[in-house]
């Protein structure tokens, strides 16, 4: 169980770390599943992309409402008035030993990744499910020719189709292009998604921790966003058409 945090501001205009801050309350309180204690205190990381490639602000697997080197990588993102997109991700441990290398957002290439949810019937030994599903999507759209939308819906279907899953709901980016998407199998009012339009940003979140006009993603669909910041939201079934809809 985690929760996923994203911002990207207009052109130009620097991201602002007072919503990365707040989003870090939910470590200590934020919603979880029936039957396990509030809060993601198992691990956080922060994303941003520096020369066209993602960059950790920080990552610990550590509980963020504790850790001092919270507050100094939003300090670091502040003082570098970094304007990239941000991917954030508070994590609550339930598969996977709590160490960094199992702490979200992930990199590869130029994109980062962060996973709510977990894929099962893997055996994976060296890896984990959040990690083998952002590997397969890039690896596909190199093999595709670049089309992310489609490597996307064919590792959607692979999973629905194969695997046993709580979530496939992620956030997704490559400094360029955002992507959000929830798909709940079960637990649907834990494994939401909420967008909202602000005069500065196009924020992306699970949980609506602060006051905007949040709009919820319905279960299924993807949102992609470009960087004049003219988005969609679709399903992802292939029969059903987009919604093109610009801010």
């Amino acid at each position: 169980m985690c929760r996923l945090f994203g911002i990207i501001p207009r052109p130009g205009e620097p991201l602002d770390f007072s919503l990365v801050r707040s989003f870090r309350s939910l470590a200590a309180c934020g919603t979880v599943c029936e039957g396990s204690e509030p809060g993601h205190g198992d691990g956080w990381g922060i994303v941003v992309w520096q020369n066209g490639l993602p960059v950790y602000l920080g990552r610990e697997p550590k509980d963020a409402s504790k850790d001092p080197e919270f507050e100094e990588a939003c300090d670091k993102g502040e003082s570098i008035n970094v304007s990239s997109p941000l991917i954030a991700h508070l994590r609550k441990a339930s598969v996977g030993l709590k160490i960094r290398e199992n702490t979200h957002p992930f990199t590869m290439d130029d994109w980062a990744f962060a996973h709510n949810g977990t894929i099962r019937r893997l055996k994976l030994r060296y890896t984990t499910d959040s990690q083998w599903f952002f590997e397969s999507i890039v690896s596909d759209s190199k093999k595709n020719g670049g089309n992310i939308v489609d490597a996307i819906s064919k590792n959607v279907k692979l999973i629905r189709e194969v695997h046993p899953y709580s979530s496939t709901t992620f956030l997704m980016s490559n400094g360029k292009e955002y992507y959000a998407y929830r798909d709940a199998a079960e637990n649907v009012e834990y494994y939401t998604m909420y967008y909202a339009i602000t005069r500065d940003a196009f924020l992306l979140s699970q949980e609506k921790f602060f006051e905007a006009p949040w709009v919820p993603l319905d279960n299924g669909s993807l949102l992609t966003l470009g960087e004049d910041l003219t988005y969609e939201v679709m399903p992802i079934l292939p029969e059903l058409k987009p919604r093109v809809l610009s801010i």
